[in-house]
C-alpha cells in the first residue's frame, strides 16, 4: 500500500461513505427478511455445449435436458414414446 496520507476532511468523508453503506446493506437485509425472494440463493449457468446438458435429472419435471435443435428434441421425444408404447 503506498504512503499516501488522507486529509481530515477525506476522512470524514470516507467515514460518512462507510456508514451509508452500512445502512443501506441493514436496510436490504431487513427488507429480504420482511419479503424472501423466491429466486434466492445460488444460480448455475451452463454453456449450451456443456456436458451437463446431456444428463438425466430427477425431480422437478426435469426428464432430459436436451442439446441440439427443436427438430432433433421432438424426434427424441416421438422415439421415447414410441419405445415406451413397445
Amino acid at each position: 500500500m503506498s504512503n499516501l496520507k488522507l486529509t481530515k476532511k477525506q476522512k470524514e468523508e470516507l467515514q460518512r461513505l462507510a456508514d451509508e453503506i452500512m445502512n443501506l446493506s441493514t436496510e436490504v437485509v431487513k427488507d429480504y427478511e420482511l419479503t424472501p425472494s423466491e429466486i434466492s440463493g445460488s444460480t448455475v449457468q451452463i454453456n449450451e455445449n456443456s456436458p451437463f446438458l446431456d444428463g438425466e435429472f430427477k425431480g422437478d419435471g426435469w426428464k432430459k435436458v436436451i442439446r441440439g435443435s427443436v427438430e432433433e428434441a421432438i424426434s427424441m421425444i416421438k422415439n421415447k414414446d414410441k419405445d415406451a408404447a413397445e
